[in-house]
């Protein structure tokens, strides 16, 4: 079962790739960063709103040991 393979040597092999020379990769990476911002601009946007709809100088644990 495990020497089934057809192929017995790997000389002449080669391989295709589908994006090659094109601006495809380029074009989902930056896809892919703009994916990933959102959420973290998004979050930051309503943290701030959260802040300043609560207050910037409440005091927290940490702060108000002293």
């Amino acid at each position: 079962m495990f020497n089934s393979s057809p192929i017995t040597a790997w000389e002449g092999a080669a391989a295709i790739f589908t994006w090659a020379g094109s601006g495809g990769a380029v074009l989902w990476f930056w896809v892919m960063v703009i994916l990933c911002l959102i959420p973290i601009v998004t979050s930051l946007r309503a943290e701030n709103a959260a802040e300043r709809a609560h207050g910037a100088g409440g005091g927290s644990a940490a702060g108000a040991s002293g």
